[in-house]
């Protein structure tokens, strides 16, 4: 679920303007669609403010931040940094720094501090525990530096985009006063970005990482310009944010049940596999902030001579899309659940395995198939598959396979035998592949399950699986 999350604190900004900050937060709520609403009032300190926003931080779903000043950032990105440790970097789109401490901050405000009191150093009663180390932040858009700032910068390595890992994690961060011609901030700054610059470094970040969290501050309103211009920007970036999860997942999901034919065209990613059957297989999928292009869908399909087949994933981010194809006539098909869990929460919900088989050899992988489902249709995409995998079998009555990729392992072919049902066969399968992605050091697991599987999705969620999204298909018929 998506949330947004209110904070109407001015009291960390000296700006003339602050007092805006409360009304800015307000009207940049009201701009993220479709959200759950919950508006954090503020305390008579900010430490206070800080622990009534810690208590009201939901502990699932996208989470956006709106302030108020860059201080409401504070247990946002804490949060965050507890739950995903060292993979985590915190990407601070802003004109300023924000690394002052009080010892070296010129006006005291601690919106200037904020992000130096995530690294550990600032007021001592907000400085977060764990804290950020400076090789997890990178600045974007920044041209107004204090000298002590500028120093600790240089001397600490901090650094920008280029410098994020490849299996990185990011919370996104946005002080407005980063764009360009904007006057509706404390402080603005020329020579920055343009909205639509910004939706592009979102956009590439985005289709190359998991955002778990975005902030957006300093809005302080007094030009309906900057209103008009921030009415089409905020949702776009929300939507590319809280995208960018689901994508990543799909994206490992293509890559551990790869298809015959794969490429990206004109804003798809497009699949065919003629020897199977099941739609992932020869289905297109909607890239990460592109505009998909329908014609080019079509044609792709029709040179195969093959049913045209979208899976529009997650269906709440492409709604637009989703609207247009059934007009032209597409049918829906495949409704279908994408669930997550922490592998170590999976584990020890799951508890011993038991005897499970731990099979490499993909040679013996058809005779299994067959002995527990009765079929092997999926064998030639399992012969495609080039990241680590191993079936998991259980005394020949259960059996899954699991693909692991870049900290994630994927659970696929879940079966049973079905004169052997209600026996803990999948659940055994579950707790070995948990086993199994332990050692292959990834961290977390998806699969997918159709939303009518009522049995099936309660064993997952009763082994701490939650929804990630939903997709379907639509059919040209």
């Amino acid at each position: 679920m998506l949330t947004v999350v209110e904070i109407p604190q001015w009291q960390g900004s000296l700006s003339p303007t602050a007092p805006k900050l409360v009304e800015g937060a307000s009207r940049l709520a009201a701009m993220v669609p479709q959200a759950r609403h919950v508006r954090v009032d503020t305390g008579d300190t900010l430490a206070e403010t800080a622990a009534r926003v810690r208590r009201a931080l939901p502990q699932d779903g996208f989470i956006v931040t709106v302030g108020g000043d860059c201080g409401v950032e504070l247990e946002p990105v804490a949060a965050a940094l507890r739950r995903y440790g060292d993979r985590l970097n915190v990407v601070w789109f802003d004109a300023h720094g924000d690394m002052n401490t009080p010892a070296t901050s010129p006006s005291g405000a601690f919106h200037g501090m904020i992000l130096r009191t995530l690294q550990g150093e600032g007021p001592h009663d907000l400085v977060p525990s764990p804290a950020l180390r400076p090789n997890q932040v990178a600045l974007a858009g920044t041209r107004s530096l204090d000298p002590a700032e500028a120093d600790y910068i240089r001397e600490a390595g901090i650094g920008g985009l280029s410098g994020i890992g490849d299996d990185a994690v990011l919370y996104i961060h946005v002080d407005l006063d980063v764009l360009d011609g904007i006057t509706s901030v404390g402080y603005p700054e020329p020579g920055g970005l343009s909205a639509q610059a910004l939706a592009e470094a979102v956009a590439v970040l985005a289709a190359r990482h998991e955002i778990v969290g975005l902030g957006i501050t300093e809005y302080a309103p007094s030009d309906p310009r900057d209103e008009e211009m921030l009415r089409r920007l905020v949702p776009e970036l929300v939507q590319l944010c809280s995208a960018s999860g689901p994508w990543q997942i799909e994206r490992r999901a293509a890559n551990a049940w790869p298809a015959r034919h794969l490429e990206e065209r004109d804003g798809w990613l497009l699949r065919h596999t003629p020897d199977v059957n099941r739609r992932r297989s020869n289905s297109a999928l909607p890239l990460t902030g592109a505009t998909p292009s329908i014609p080019a869908l079509e044609a792709f399909y029709a040179e195969r001579e093959v049913p045209v087949t979208v899976q529009v994933s997650p269906a709440e981010h492409h709604q637009e899309l989703d609207a247009l194809l059934a007009a032209r006539g597409y049918a829906v098909a495949g409704r279908t659940l994408v669930m997550t869990a922490d592998t170590k929460a999976v584990a020890a919900a799951a508890g011993d395995p038991g005897e499970v088989e731990y099979v490499d050899d993909r040679a013996r992988w058809s005779a299994l198939f067959e002995a527990v489902t009765g079929n092997a249709d999926s064998m030639s995409v399992i012969g495609r598959i080039a990241s680590k995998a191993v079936l998991l079998a259980k005394d020949g009555i259960g059996l899954g396979t699991a693909v692991s990729e870049d900290g994630w392992t994927g659970v696929f072919c879940m079966a049973t035998h079905p004169d052997r049902r209600r026996e803990g066969a999948a659940r055994a399968v579950l707790a070995a592949a948990a086993r199994w992605s332990e050692e292959q050091g990834a961290s977390r697991l998806y699969l997918q399950v159709e939303e009518d599987n009522i049995p099936a999705r309660a064993l997952y969620e009763g082994l701490r699986f939650t929804k990630s999204h939903s997709y379907h298909y639509r059919l040209r018929v």
